[in-house]
């Protein structure tokens, strides 16, 4: 028995060493850069970010995608007790203010003002760090880089991961291959398909594949940690070889710190993780004499958005995104040039007929060209029946959907299919519904069908009840839209 309990001891002690051994391994073959600047001059109020994390994750490599493009970024800021998160997503091909860094050449690189991955692909890591810091005042505390080409073989080596959409965001149905709410297994071309963009104009501002990176990426850890895989050498051995070359972190990170980040955001759920894109005032700005589009950031709405983060831990007011699950008061708006006029309760009012008997004129109220076209395209597809397609004199500062008296419903229709969108009623219009697109434009999204009128108390409002001002939630937020993931 002596001989046996020893001969177990001796068994479990290999197992352990064999784990440690090759956890230090693969620790050690990650790709390690001088990122970070904790003590740079751009970090606002240090003293009230003492014990919380700042997570930079930066996804690079998107298949199909070029230049700032292919650059992916969410800013996740971890509350001290680690009860709470703030996530932001980071338009590519933002106009950011670089400030003076170390390239990844080693050479001083001089100020500038850039698209925001070309932060990363012109200078390196610690610019991109820099000029996230210089823009949200946050600091940056860990750096994650990843392959997103090489995500889908981690995925593999784990065969498969669970992912559960507790609802479908615009952001997650802007996929080339989109996933249902509810749970679903993602084998690595399953989770490539996600990741990959659909249509170009369903991400306006280029933040929706950060938003799904960081899912997939979450999910893809979280699995990678559990006792099904640390107990299995074969499948562990396989996902941490894989994961060696598709990872790149700051020269303090480790394995450990990512074990953290996944493990606390996906322990996270309903109101303690809140989602935010970057406030937006233009998509498609073109400089005089450049030949590529950025988009323009609101800036004053951005400073607000960061120092709510920074001294309270949490988005301000209207900026949340979407919320993760099913919540009584949804506060799923991006930032509005009225929020005080914006209903914080009320939930969105049903599409009540069917999108083949809508029609509808779009205009396209932005500098993106084309995007008329596109969107006009996307809602045929739908089944919408697309009259005048044309350019909207002056732009508008946000998506609308006006409408004459009579066609209210029909309206609310095309408003279900385009989130965020605005419902104007004007008498000037007669029998015409115009989608007239905005800045804050990201993708036509499938309309759930009308509600029999038994189950509807609220399907047909009269249209002389809603405001001009009603502002649409991202998402259906009919019983039928969320799901648990518990």
């Amino acid at each position: 028995m002596v001989r046996l309990a020893q001969g177990a001891a001796a068994l479990v002690a290999l197992v352990l060493a064999y784990h440690l051994g090759l956890y230090v391994y693969v620790d050690n073959s990650i790709e390690r850069v001088d990122a970070l600047a904790l003590d740079g001059p751009e970090i606002v109020a240090p003293q009230l970010q003492e014990g919380a994390a700042t997570y930079l994750v930066v996804g690079t490599g998107l298949p199909g995608a070029e230049g700032p493009d292919g650059v992916a970024a969410l800013l996740a800021r971890v509350a001290p007790d680690e009860e709470s998160a703030v996530l932001v997503s980071l338009p590519p091909t933002a106009l950011v203010d670089t400030p003076a860094c170390r390239a990844a050449d080693g050479d001083v690189r001089e100020p500038v003002t850039e698209a925001f991955g070309d932060s990363l692909l012109e200078g390196g890591p610690a610019c991109m760090v820099r000029a996230v810091q210089q823009l949200s005042g946050l600091r940056v505390d860990h750096y994650l880089g990843v392959d997103l080409a090489r995500l889908p073989d981690m995925v593999d080596a784990l065969d498969g991961i669970p992912v559960c959409l507790p609802t479908v965001t615009g952001a997650w149905a802007a996929a080339a291959d989109p996933l249902p709410a509810g749970a679903s297994h993602l084998d690595g071309e399953r989770a490539a398909g996600w990741l990959r963009p659909g249509d170009p104009a369903a991400d306006a501002g280029g933040t929706a594949v950060a938003e799904r990176a960081q899912v997939v990426l979450t999910s893809t850890l979280r699995q990678a940690m559990s006792w099904g895989v640390l107990g299995n050498p074969v499948r562990l051995t396989s996902f941490l070889t894989s994961t060696a070359d598709a990872l790149t972190v700051d020269e303090s990170t480790n394995l450990g710190d990512l074990r953290t980040l996944a493990g606390t955001l996906g322990d996270l759920s309903g109101d303690a993780v809140q989602r935010a894109a970057l406030p937006v005032a233009q998509v498609g700005y073109v400089p005089a004499g450049a030949e590529q589009g950025y988009v323009l950031l609101d800036r004053p709405a951005t400073r607000l958005l960061f120092e709510s983060v920074i001294e309270d831990g949490v988005l301000p007011p209207g900026a949340q995104l979407e919320e993760a699950v099913p919540a009584p008061e949804p506060a799923d708006e991006a930032p509005a040039p009225e929020p005080a006029e914006e209903p914080a309760t009320a939930p969105e009012p049903p599409a009540t007929v069917l999108a083949s008997e809508v029609s509808v004129e779009v205009r396209n109220g932005t500098a993106t060209a084309g995007l008329a076209s596109t969107v006009a395209e996307a809602l045929r597809q739908q089944g919408f029946v697309v009259g005048a397609v044309g350019n909207e004199p002056g732009g508008v500062d946000r998506t609308v959907v006006r409408h004459g008296p009579g066609v209210a419903a029909q309206a609310r229709t095309v408003a279900a299919a385009v989130p965020g969108a605005v419902l104007e009623p004007s008498d000037a219009l007669g029998d015409t519904v115009r989608l007239v697109l905005g800045p804050d434009y990201t993708t036509v999204v499938p309309v759930p069908p009308p509600a029999p009128p038994s189950s509807a108390p609220s399907g047909a409002p009269d249209a002389s009840a809603e405001p001009a001002s009603e502002v649409l939630a991202a998402e259906p937020r009919t019983a039928s839209a969320t799901v648990g993931c518990g």
